[in-house]
Parts: structure tokens; sequence; C-alpha cells
């Protein structure tokens, strides 16, 4: 097999983008589905719970890209 050839499952540059914009959907979806239901708006203990699963999820997004720039400087072939 040649050095060359990445390994079944090994994470490659597309992985991270593609986590990202994962992320991203959940936290779209959250905020439209969930966030601004009438039920989470009357309820602040609802709503301060949700509002902090999508900053959760932000947070996990940051790291990610920040965790993709490392991996582009790490494998930077130029």
């Amino acid at each position: 097999m040649s050095s060359k050839k990445q390994k079944k499952n090994s994470i490659n540059k597309g992985h991270y983008l593609e986590l990202m914009d994962r992320l991203h959907i959940v936290m779209c979806t959250l905020n439209d589905h969930c966030i601004d239901h009438p039920l989470t708006q009357s309820d602040k203990d609802i709503k301060f719970q949700i509002e902090y699963a999508v900053g959760q999820l932000w947070d996990a997004y940051q790291l990610v890209g920040n965790k993709e720039d490392s991996y582009e400087d790490e494998n930077n072939t130029h």
C-alpha cells in the first residue's frame, strides 16, 4: 500500500467543513423550531436551557474550525 494512500476512515480536510456544516444545521433547527416556539418564548427556564445548548454547539463549531486551521498547518505541503 502506498504511503500516500489514506487509510479507510482517516480524517481529511473535508471532514472539518462537513462537521461544521452539520453543527450549523442543528443550531439553525434548534433556533427555528425550538427557540422560536411559543412555549420557549413564554418560559425563561426552557429558553435558557435551549439557548445554552445552542451555545455549546457554537463552541463545538468554533473548536472544529480552529482544529481545521491546525490540520491545514500540519498538512501543508507547500
